[in-house]
């Protein structure tokens, strides 16, 4: 298994170009025209709709959840994309009895390796996520509704011992020509071989990037189309972990309700999407408060910046990064770098405890790859399909950038009749945390505050962490 390898050696391989996978089903499902209205937002559809998830996986190792919830009662069609030409795609349809949520476990549908999902949902307001997970790693997000012409994903490097890939997912009926190009601290590079990439529809390409530009510290990649539309998305793996994240479109202002979870060490990647240069401003959310302007950072048009964080404040934290202009920006937490004198070493507390041999300590072992993107905008209701595994602690975040306190009010939601927790207030400008319980049939939250806010989750164990933020419903 790709993943399993990546993280038991990673830095070791040193090939694999991309691989165009499996020409187009005859008879796609009809999911009408994707939305491209407000792909910024990201939200939950009052109305029927789909949603794409670029990067499900199972097989041997690796399993995946699929997560749906939603306020109304539902239909689902789940369709998993075959990877071999001429294979019947796995499908499987599901009620979801609202207000509720659900997981899929999508190994017992299809079980092939790679499998991008597509679930067409009757109704809304209704949210889509995934989760995969195998005993060496975690990796989840929110499943994509809108779809732009121009997508931006931060937070790529192929420096030592990290790699990098491109997952081009083209769920529609026609085929996509795709130009991938990459931002780096050599400035804008195009290679030849990553422009006018055609993805045929119901197909996904997989791009391993190193060997097209290798030993860069820092990527952001714009996806455009000059034909049809795709939904890209970005798998970092280094020898703890393994993240993924959607792509986005620009904002001026992004909201990450929290930023790093155990011992990871978390900063930002952010570059401008315009010619100028940009002014960033970086809020430190603490549960005791806010520092504002707490990094200010002047980005320069078509070079990547790295932010640091962990030096900010203490965790848990979340971020607000405001901009003159807009920026495409990725919250990244990596297991920390020791640099010998023992700076930047931590003691884990969610791997494998430091043995006593011979006098001498081991040093512990962190897992952990994760990252996450913004929220464009605050909300007073929120969609928030999770997942939980025994062996790893799940938690919800709520972010009050504002100046008066919100009350919050929230309801599990699960394959039960949901019971409303007692509301809880998230003073002005904090972060409060909401611990989930594990394995008990919840895989979601309904949440409504009298003053707009900003939700995400996070999952970490021994097995590695997740950043995932939350779906507005409004």
């Amino acid at each position: 298994m790709r993943r399993i390898l990546l993280l038991a050696a990673a830095g070791a391989i040193a090939f694999v170009g991309f691989v165009q996978l499996a020409p187009a089903e005859p008879d796609p499902p009809s999911f009408g025209s994707p939305d491209t209205e407000d792909p910024a937002a990201g939200g939950a559809v009052a109305s029927p709709s789909a949603w794409y998830c670029p990067w499900v996986e199972a097989g041997d190792i690796v399993d995946s959840d699929v997560i749906v919830a939603t306020e109304p009662s539902v239909e689902v069609d789940l369709t998993l994309l075959h990877p071999i030409a001429n294979e019947v795609p796995g499908e499987l349809a599901f009620d979801v009895a609202g207000p509720g949520a659900t997981a899929v476990a999508t190994g017992s549908v299809l079980r092939v390796g790679e499998s991008p999902a597509i679930l067409e949902i009757s109704n809304g307001p209704a949210a889509a996520a995934s989760m995969q997970y195998a005993e060496k790693f975690i990796s989840a997000d929110q499943c994509i509704v809108s779809v732009p012409k121009i997508w931006y994903l931060p937070g790529g490097s192929t420096r030592i011992g990290t790699i990098t890939e491109l997952r081009l997912f083209n769920p529609f009926a026609d085929t996509a020509e795709v130009t991938v190009t990459a931002y780096s601290e050599f400035g804008i590079e195009l290679p030849a071989d990553l422009d006018g990439l055609d993805v045929a529809g119901r197909t996904w390409t997989t791009i391993d990037l190193e060997p097209f530009l290798p030993l860069r510290d820092e990527l952001v990649f714009a996806v455009s189309t000059t034909q049809g539309l795709v939904i890209p998305a970005l798998v970092r793996t280094d020898d703890r972990g393994e993240g993924m994240w959607p792509g986005t479109r620009p904002a001026e202002t992004w909201d990450f309700p929290i930023v790093t979870v155990g011992e990871l060490e978390p900063f930002l990647s952010v570059m401008s999407a315009g010619d100028d240069a940009v002014e960033l401003s970086v809020d430190v959310i603490t549960p005791g408060g806010a520092v504002r302007n707490a990094r200010q950072v002047t980005l320069e048009s078509a070079v990547p910046v790295r932010i640091p964080l962990s030096d900010l404040a203490a965790p848990p934290f979340g971020v607000r990064l405001r901009a003159t202009a807009p920026v495409a920006a990725t919250a990244v937490a990596l297991v920390p770098e020791s640099d010998g004198s023992g700076e930047g070493s931590l003691e884990a507390t969610t791997t494998t405890v430091a043995e006593e041999r011979a006098g001498e300590i081991d040093t512990p072992f962190i897992a952990g790859l994760a990252g996450t993107n913004g929220l464009v905008r605050p909300s007073r209701s929120w969609i928030v399909p999770l997942d939980t595994l025994p062996n790893a602690e799940t938690s919800m975040w709520l972010m009050n950038t504002g100046t008066e306190q919100a009350t919050v009010s929230y309801a599990p939601l699960g394959d039960l009749e949901p019971v409303p927790a007692d509301p809880i207030v998230v003073p002005a400008e904090s972060i409060v945390e909401v611990p989930v319980e594990v394995g008990i049939g919840f895989y979601g939250y309904r949440i409504e505050a009298d003053r707009p806010i900003t939700v995400a989750w996070t999952i970490h164990g021994e097995p590695g962490a997740a950043l995932v933020a939350g779906i507005a419903s409004e």
